[in-house]
């Protein structure tokens, strides 16, 4: 089969590769649809190295179940799968945290990944997508990430909500927590070219103007309830926690895999909660995208063959994109 192979940072090749053939346990999907995601583009740049190179990445993947020996119902299936192979045994597993099972192993991460003709992974990751468009399908996994940042800190009608970033998590976070409070407001660089599209979902303001909104229109002028850092870039945890106020949270979404630096003294003083989150639940996500609440085709901002995937990938640093996506 064709594939994106990841050598080392900066080296990706389209190369032909074994076809996986999946042992007793497992299912192949054809790949109909991957998307480049932050952190498959912190793996070209380097700044987060993946533990098995060379490495297949892609974990946003949208396709039809080809092979399931045993199982041969799935076959046929318009799915999208989860991306944690856990083990199912584990004190994890039994305590409904499989994301975090020590023995597991993450498509696109550690095992390869969808940005190839086909994919492996366990048939009880798998769920189906009828009624989604394959450039939807392949939008569940970012979106069940936020719903999960959602679920570990809710956020309340009354709360004041700055979003830091208009990339694909930042306004993927606008709309969902647009369903909830209508006090929300991206942050942006004045010229991003972004802005029209974010624009459609939220309302998006500079940094000097997100400072001035904490002053003027914040009780006592301290700050946002909630912040969310979706920026991708290590230098935004500082200006998060100076836009929270004081017992608020931030919902840190980055993973550029860069350390970061910040005023830890402030974050002690002012009492805010830093809440790390991903991989959520896929089947609200899918419910969210088939109900139309949550629209995800205006952030697909291109779409390339998998024949052209290094290209792909040197665009997908281009500041006009939110979404690209591959189609194998």
């Amino acid at each position: 089969m064709k594939a994106l192979v990841l050598h080392k940072p900066g080296e990706i090749k389209l190369e032909e590769v074994a076809d996986p053939a999946p042992d007793k346990g497992w299912v192949r999907i054809k790949v109909k649809r991957v998307g480049i995601c932050g952190t498959d583009k912190a793996f070209y740049k380097g700044t987060y190295v993946p533990p098995k190179l060379p490495l297949i990445p892609g974990h946003e993947i949208a396709g039809i179940v080809d092979e399931a020996p045993g199982m041969e119902h799935l076959e046929g299936m318009k799915v999208t799968t989860e991306i944690n192979v856990n083990c199912e045994k584990c004190w994890y597993c039994k305590h409904g945290m499989p994301t975090h099972c020590p023995y597991r192993e993450t498509i696109g991460i550690t095992i390869d990944g969808g940005m190839a003709e086909y994919v492996l992974t366990k048939p009880h990751l798998l769920h189906s997508i009828e009624g989604l468009s394959w450039g939807e399908g392949a939008f569940v996994e970012p979106l069940a990430a936020v719903v999960e940042m959602l679920e570990m800190q809710p956020l309340k009608p009354s709360d004041r909500v700055a979003i830091l970033g208009i990339g694909t998590i930042g306004l993927l976070s606008a709309q969902l927590i647009r369903l909830i409070t209508p006090n929300v407001v991206a942050i942006a660089r004045e010229d991003s070219p972004k802005r029209k599209i974010a624009e459609k979902f939220v309302d998006v303001i500079t940094v000097k103007e997100a400072r001035e909104y904490a002053k003027s229109k914040t009780p006592e002028g301290q700050g946002f309830d909630y912040v969310v850092e979706a920026t991708g870039s290590p230098n935004a945890l500082n200006l998060a926690l100076e836009l929270v106020r004081p017992r608020g949270v931030i919902a840190a979404k980055s993973t550029h895999g860069a350390q970061v630096s910040f005023d830890y003294t402030l974050m002690v003083v002012k009492e805010v909660r830093i809440i790390g989150s991903r991989c959520g639940p896929f089947e609200k996500a899918i419910d969210l995208i088939r109900s139309g609440m949550i629209k995800v085709k205006p952030l697909i901002t291109s779409t390339f063959k998998l024949d052209d995937g290094v290209e792909a990938f040197k665009k997908s640093f281009n500041r006009e994109e939110i979404k690209v996506q591959l189609t194998p």
